[in-house]
């Protein structure tokens, strides 16, 4: 089967789960208000459900899923780990923490200020991480097992912030388990951007990254600075994880998940890698929110619970592999 077949087809499940997201909801709409919704000729209720409610949460949750999954195969690039995740890793629980201080009230910021105060404090967490990297006996092994250590404390001094403070409690489930809830055209306009220039900065990288997975010494002898490059992506996922906190929380095993599949779809290519972490990554983001929306609705369930039931056998799967 081509790549062009394959491509076809996410794109083909894309449009699918799409439809699911515009035509369904817990809102008693009718296909022909839907329809009129989206051509502008129906009523106002029409109009506002499709454009300003269904429309956005879809755009958004196959953005920050796209972040999500293009993270995953930037962090597993640089640290040459299978089982690497920047939410995992505790790389978006830099921003849960700054997000978590906003929503307790402990700081306050307008949304311009809670997107870069997120990606700043994500950053942060990558570079630490990336200094661990360039620890000379440091193995994907045991960074896995820093990086899961450090996701720890920081959902965990999260989570404390904000259970001393009077917040609702569907902000501390959206924050420390993914919810698309607050999705808004305005998120949009700070995720695609986002997204776009990372993606053009991955692709630059990716030359690098065959002789990044071979290890420092060969990196090195064949003309590629391995600490450069690694705190480069670094940056780069730490970017991309704290834009999604920003957009949803903390939504989990999506960057795991998706280079695996992406590497079974189109084989240890980095470009292919990349472009297709991105599309897996946003269609188990929009597929897990369409499960979190429908299946008890009107109650929402947490976006991460999904994303955990396809995620966790993975990373059981891939455990018992590393030797």
């Amino acid at each position: 089967m081509s790549f062009r077949i394959r491509y076809s087809f996410l794109f083909g499940v894309g449009i699918f789960l799409i439809v699911i997201g515009i035509f369904l909801g817990p809102a008693n709409l009718t296909i022909h208000q839907i329809l009129d919704g989206l051509l502008f000729t129906g009523d106002g209720l029409g109009n506002t459900i499709v454009w300003s409610l269904r429309i956005p949460r879809i755009i958004v949750s196959l953005l920050a899923g796209g972040c999500l999954g293009l993270a995953g195969v930037l962090i597993q690039f640089s640290t040459r780990s299978s089982l690497g995740d920047a939410n995992l890793f505790g790389v978006g629980g830099g921003g849960a923490i700054f997000v978590a201080l906003v929503y307790a009230g402990v700081l306050s910021f307008d949304q311009h200020g809670i997107f870069l105060g997120s990606v700043s404090c994500s950053v942060l967490v990558a570079l630490l991480l990336a200094k661990f990297m360039t620890v000379t006996d440091i193995t994907p092994i045991k960074f896995a097992i820093i990086g899961i250590a450090v996701g720890s404390l920081t959902i965990t001094v999260g989570t404390s912030v904000i259970s001393h403070a009077h917040v609702f409690p569907a902000q501390v489930i959206g924050l420390v388990s993914g919810s698309f809830t607050s999705s808004s055209w305005s998120v949009v306009y700070y995720l695609l951007p986002t997204l776009i220039f990372c993606v053009l900065g991955a692709l630059i990288l990716s030359a690098k990254f065959y002789p990044l997975m071979l290890g420092d010494t060969l990196s090195n002898s064949l003309g590629v600075d391995p600490t450069r490059t690694k705190f480069a992506t670094m940056l780069l996922v730490g970017i991309l994880a704290g834009a999604s906190v920003y957009a949803a929380g903390l939504i989990g095993f999506v960057g795991l998940t998706s280079p695996h599949i992406a590497r079974k779809l189109f084989g240890n290519t980095p470009s292919h890698m990349i472009l297709g972490s991105i599309l897996i990554g946003g269609l188990i983001t929009i597929f897990a929110d369409q499960i979190a929306r429908l299946l008890v609705a009107p109650i929402e369930l947490p976006v991460s619970m999904a994303t955990t039931v396809i995620g966790a056998p993975v990373m059981i799967y891939l455990a018992l592999k590393i030797k």
